[in-house]
Formats: C-alpha cells, structure tokens, sequence
C-alpha cells in the first residue's frame, strides 16, 4: 500500500500542506502519530490506518453540508445568510461578575454554567494552563502532553465556580477538542461545551463517523459556537502574531452546527447577540432565562441586518478563495461540487 493510501498522509497533503488547516486541534488532540508546533500541525510518525478519525473528523476534509445540516439540525443546509435560526435575540449574564469576566455579554458562561448546576450536562471539556493546580487530562500523544509551564492544557470542569474563569480566557478554546479526545471513550457523562465554528464542525462530523476509540460525540447535550472572523489565539512560546491564513477559507462566521450560537452585540455594551439553532439550545437558553441566569430581549432589526451582512461577506469571500485555490467555479475544495451549495453559500437557493 503506497504512504499516500494512509489517512495521516492524505490529511497532509489535502488540508496542512493545502494551506487549509484551521488549527482546531481535532486531529492533533485525538491521534498519537500528529501534533502541534509554531502554529502548525506536524506529523510524528507514520501512522498505516487507510482510514482514521484524523481526516474523517476534519472540518477541511470532503464534507456535505446537505447531510450535515440534516444530522443536526434535521434539514438541508439553508441558503440564508445565518443559516437555520430558530431565534434571535440580545442577551447577557445577570451575574456582574460573569459579564467583567467573560467580556460582552458573558453569555456562553453563564448558559454553561447553569447548565451544570442544574445537572443538565455533567462536565464541561476546556482549557486551562499547565500549573494552575487543577486537574488535567491525560493527553494521547507525547509532543501534546510534554508542553511547558504556562502553555493551555486541556481540563474536564465539573465545578461550576471554574467554568467563568476558564472560558474568559484568551487561549479558551486552544485545547477544548483535546479535552474532548482526552476523555475515556467508556465516559457516558453529559457534556457541554463552547468552541469556535471549525471546532463545532468537527464534532458534529464525528457524530456520523463509528466511535472507535474516542468518547460518543452524542454526549455533547449543548454545544455552543462563538462567533469567529479569524482565529488569532496565541500560545506561551509560539511567534503569531498574524492571522491564520486558512481562515480566509471558511464560510462560517457565526456556527451554523451548533445549537446556540454567541457573538458580540453589535452597539450593545455588555450585550451578546445569540441565535438558537436547535431543539436543545431552545431548551438550554429558556431554562437559563426562567432561571434567572440571563436577561433577554429582541434583537433590533438593524443589529440583525448587519449580522446578516457579516455572514454573507465573510461567505463570498470563502467561495472567491476556494475557486482560486481549486481554480474551479464549481469546486470549493472541502466542500465539494454542489452546485446547490455553492449556491447556497453564494446567497442562492
């Protein structure tokens, strides 16, 4: 069997060496054979799987949006600017502290924080730094798990008291898909977690691929999606300063797959807007206001109209790269040749 017949090999050579890899860390955290080093994903060895969960659960490798959308949100992929919404509203963290902590809103806090004091989710996979005295989680692979001191580790909270300090942190989603992968495949614990949009890509691809050796993508109960125009996290020891090229490569800015996504109010201090995407969002987001842990109220017109706005641009954009890069009007690389999609993506039908 040739070395390009193995899935290491071919997520080489059709996302990292492409130039598409978003850095989410899905393939680095779950596979001893690869990891992470001056922003970029490395090969450690020679791994002879002909097919593995490192290119099968990349967001960057061949994905149907169509039977995606459907696994997740039970219809096809929408052709709207923000995708499938089931509602959209502004709103924040009743608790001051949450909101000084977490900046904006504070709203991805608070909802998963709620969430775990009502039993609804059991844990919460994220990220901390190595010697801050909380208890980790033991990494697959070598190269991940000899960082130095200081550097983002990845850490299961199931005290509610740590979820605001976690995700108010600059690198909070750097290890939150190690985290994910670091868990015992045998945990039946309820999860919830808040990831950029290529990381929530990658966990809902899993939940179509066999479990294998990793923990069920189907304990996620509430996956929420920070809204994201470039990743631009940075690492103790890592020199990058500059975007993440491969941004300019993804279409979605607002996390299409999640169930609740969060972003920024625009002209809305202390205010976060939120669209609810699923039947488990709607669930989460109503128990946390009748909880008191929000303060909700309509998003104006004119604040949707400039998120509608965003998303679509930042989608143009993602169709004008990738037919440069493939050199095909009808080929969007990882997004294969649908013409509906394309469509879709370009504000069609």
């Amino acid at each position: 069997m040739e070395t390009q017949a193995y899935a290491s090999f071919k997520l080489r050579a059709d996302v990292i060496d492409g130039g598409l890899c978003p850095l989410c860390g899905g393939c680095a955290a779950g596979c001893p054979y690869l990891g992470e080093h001056n922003g970029r994903i490395v090969q450690l060895d020679c791994c002879t799987l002909p097919e593995g969960s490192c290119y099968s659960n990349c967001p960057r490798t061949p994905t149907d949006l169509d039977e995606l959308s459907r696994s997740v949100l039970g219809e096809p992929f929408s052709p709207d600017d923000l995708g499938i919404v089931k509602g959209g509203y502004l709103a924040q963290a009743t608790d001051p502290e949450t909101r000084a902590a977490a900046g904006g809103g504070g709203v991805a806090a608070a909802l998963l924080r709620f969430s775990l004091e009502q039993g609804a989710i059991d844990a919460i996979p994220g990220t901390g730094l190595d010697g801050e005295g909380h208890e980790g989680l033991r990494l697959r692979n070598l190269a991940a798990s000899s960082r130095s001191s200081g550097a983002p580790t990845p850490v299961l909270m199931s005290d509610a008291a740590a979820v605001v300090a976690h995700l108010s942190a600059p690198h909070r989603f750097a290890r939150v898909l190690a985290a994910f992968n670091s868990i015992p495949k045998e945990s039946s614990a309820k999860l919830g977690m808040a990831c950029l949009p290529c990381q929530v890509a990658s966990l809902r691809k899993r939940t179509g691929n066999p479990v294998g050796s990793r923990v069920d993508a189907r304990n996620v109960k509430l996956l929420i999606a920070e809204f994201c125009a470039t990743k631009r996290w940075l690492e103790p020891g890592e020199d990058r300063q500059v975007a993440n090229k491969a941004c300019s490569f993804c279409w979605d800015l607002t996390g299409e797959l999640a169930d609740i996504s969060v972003g920024s109010a625009r002209g809305q201090q202390d205010w976060n807007t939120v669209f609810v995407r699923t039947e488990a969002g709607r669930r989460a987001f109503e128990a946390a206001r009748k909880g008191g842990a929000l303060e909700v109220k309509p998003l104006p017109a004119d604040n949707l109209a400039q998120e509608k706005k965003a998303s679509r641009d930042k989608k143009l954009r993602a169709v004008r790269n990738l037919t440069t890069l493939t050199g095909k009007q009808d080929d969007l690389a990882y997004l294969g040749a649908s013409p509906r999609v394309v469509k879709a993506l370009q504000g069609g039908v």
